[in-house]
């Protein structure tokens, strides 16, 4: 690149010439959507290189997504809050386009006098009731009756630069250039210029919702949200904040991260009080709170206000250091707010290239480990074609921004680790067409609407019970709206003989999760007693499963075998287990589950998402890993890969290969 300046938004509102280059191939008619659930970047802690790869400016402003239809506009945030009436200017200048229908994304801004954006004077302005906001666009999702979603970006920003040439002069619309340079080199040069960093994005890819590996933002400062869990008033003011204790969430709690207690100007100060004050708790919203870090003058509140804040790193312990406040963060959900850590480039284009070649060939992604024979087990032909995903830009997981398409990708990266404990096992679905929070329904028999090409369909006393024994099955399922898979304790090849004993340790109120991994340890060590081999996964809820393979035994047995352990533990330790449902009974008890292992009875699958917040995902672990530091909420569609890239041996690695048969046997 040389000595060339990374490029500002167009100064004039018009396209470059690259505009001369929009696409002429045109997608099919197709109504314009109310809202589009965002393209999210992953943080990365360099920009990626090569020839596939275009870097455009890292904007600090509201993301909004403009939806035009025949002069009327409609200005959304990324969860789709209507913010037409904060922007009037913008939707002004968006209705002035010389179109019939569109769907925009793009960032409003306010700059500087150097010409940077800058989130302080945007909130200033907006607090001023100041019209001087520049919307700096960088996709174009529709346009005229046309998806342009399924295109590749370097069309849609071609289609983006003709339409905003056509823009009236003085347009508050400006068209996000971009650099095909080395990333190294855009990313140096943007933070000598002061910028908040990079966004890199392959030029091939379609826009698909969510956050993924098609956008990669490289920042130039350390700058996070947080959610606001207390206060301290300001020194000599009773109506003013002086620090704030903020936190993100894991795992669906609160983790405390430190104080702010820099960047406020006085009027911020006092409006953050007017906002906090009605917010007021007594209980601690956090999880938990060092020793060092509490103090008698904090006030607690629901932890509903996320702000934004630059710090200069982490202590060892995780918590802010030399944090400075830059605003408030209206646009954002509390429970969306988790820590965000920048993943080696070299990971994350490896996890791309991984799900790339997953969906081009709808194949079996690479195991990050050398296969094993157990594996493999899954495999079987593909069929002629991938199986369709209509709606893939559907959010399943509102909170963490999980759609159809999101799901789909991540079962192409961990079909060799699934494959062994879903593959020709009569299945149990959770249906949630809609996502998380909406109407749920349990599947256990096949239906109309199901994909029987590719989903199996198995004969049991005149009952059709649901299989699968591939890939493609399993995205078929996605299709269908799955969230949860739940598994019998037999195959379909055998189904009147149980392999595969479950104990679900579920925690009752006051339930300690010390007390969880006590009765894991205790249920492992009995059978162990009676020379059986087990192994653990988190259920990616509040408990932990304890599975148990073995050469196979009648429903009968093995239920009565798992009830014999349930009741002995809970004759040794009353006070400690129980082996009834009854909900009454439960408060600081550990309900040990043996009814997983009556026949049609299931358990959630290795490696399969729960429909909770977070995306939880039920995952094996080595019995090593469960100790009091083991969060059973840990590992989720969005994170599970790095773990698996991580590991240096599956810790279930021999679960289709133990032999071992029930006492008695």
């Amino acid at each position: 690149m040389g000595g060339a300046a990374v490029p500002h938004p167009q100064r004039s509102g018009k396209g470059t010439a690259e505009a001369s280059r929009a696409p002429k191939r045109k997608s099919s008619s197709a109504p314009l959507p109310d809202f589009v659930p965002p393209c999210l970047a992953t943080l990365a802690d360099a920009p990626p290189d090569g020839p596939d790869w275009i870097h455009e400016i890292k904007f600090d402003g509201y993301r909004i997504q403009a939806r035009l239809e025949n002069g009327d506009v409609v200005l959304r945030t990324r969860k789709g809050l209507d913010w037409t009436k904060r922007f009037r200017s913008v939707a002004k200048a968006v209705a002035a386009l010389p179109a019939a229908t569109a769907l925009i994304d793009g960032e409003i801004v306010v700059e500087t006098a150097a010409g940077v954006s800058d989130f302080a004077a945007l909130q200033a302005a907006l607090e001023a009731g100041r019209e001087s906001f520049v919307y700096d666009v960088f996709d174009l999702l529709h346009l005229d009756g046309h998806d342009l979603t399924t295109r590749p970006l370097s069309e849609r920003k071609a289609a983006l630069a003709a339409l905003i040439a056509k823009a009236p002069e003085g347009t508050l619309l400006r068209f996000s250039d971009h650099l095909a340079e080395s990333g190294a080199v855009v990313h140096k040069h943007a933070c000598r210029m002061g910028l908040e960093g990079i966004v890199s994005k392959r030029s091939d890819a379609p826009y698909r919702s969510g956050r993924g590996t098609d956008w990669i933002k490289s920042k130039c400062s350390d700058r996070q949200e947080f959610v606001v869990g207390g206060y301290r008033l300001a020194t000599g003011a009773s109506r003013a904040v002086g620090a704030l204790a903020v936190g993100t969430f894991q795992g669906g709690v609160l983790q405390y991260v430190g104080r702010i207690g820099t960047g406020y100007t006085e009027k911020t100060a006092r409006d953050l009080f007017k906002r906090l004050s009605p917010l007021k708790v007594d209980k601690l919203p956090f999880d938990r709170l060092p020793a060092d870090e509490r103090r008698k003058d904090m006030v607690w509140v629901k932890p509903e206000l996320v702000i934004e804040a630059e710090l200069r790193g982490r202590t060892g312990t995780g918590l802010l250091r030399h944090a400075a406040f830059k605003g408030l963060r209206e646009d954002k959900a509390a429970h969306e707010v988790v820590r965000e850590t920048p993943e080696p480039v070299a990971d994350v284009e490896k996890t791309m290239a991984t799900a790339r070649k997953s969906a081009s060939k709808t194949s079996r992604a690479a195991s990050p480990l050398p296969a094993r024979g157990e594996r493999n087990r899954g495999t079987a032909p593909e069929t002629a074609a991938p199986p369709k995903l209509t709606n893939p830009q559907r959010v399943y997981w509102q909170d963490v921004d999980v759609t159809k398409q999101g799901l789909a990708d991540y079962y192409a990266q961990v079909w060799d680790w699934i494959a062994p404990h879903v593959v020709r096992r009569p299945l149990a679905l959770l249906r949630c067409p809609n996502g998380v929070g909406s109407e749920c329904f349990v599947q256990k028999h096949s239906h109309a609407t199901f994909d029987k090409s590719r989903i199996l369909t198995v004969d049991d006393d005149g009952e059709e019970l649901i299989a699968i024994d591939s890939l493609d099955g399993l995205l078929a399922l996605v299709q269908a709206g799955v969230l949860e898979i739940h598994v019998w304790g037999s195959t379909i090849d055998r189904v009147d003989l149980n392999d595969r004993l479950v104990f679900d340790l579920d925690p009752g109120p006051d339930v300690t999760w010390a007390d969880v991994v006590a009765g894991a340890k205790e249920v492992r060590d009995r059978l162990a007693d009676l020379k059986l081999e087990s192994f653990v996964k988190t259920s990616g809820g509040k408990g932990l499963h304890i599975v148990v393979p073995h050469a196979g035994a009648d429903w009968t047995t093995a239920k009565e075998f798992s009830k014999q352990i349930a009741l002995a533990m809970t004759a040794d330790s009353p006070q400690k287990y129980l082996a009834k449902m009854t909900k009454s009974a439960r408060v600081g008890k550990i309900f040990v589950d043996y009814l997983r292992n009556g026949r049609g009875a299931t358990a959630v699958a290795a490696y399969s998402p729960r429909a909770r917040p977070g995306a939880p995902v039920s995952t094996p672990v080595a019995w090593s890993e469960v100790t009091a530091k083991l969060s059973p909420a840990r590992w989720t569609v969005l994170n599970l890969m790095d773990r698996l890239k991580r590991l240096k041996a599956d810790p279930w690695a021999e679960i289709g290969k133990v032999k071992q048969t029930l006492p008695g046997l």
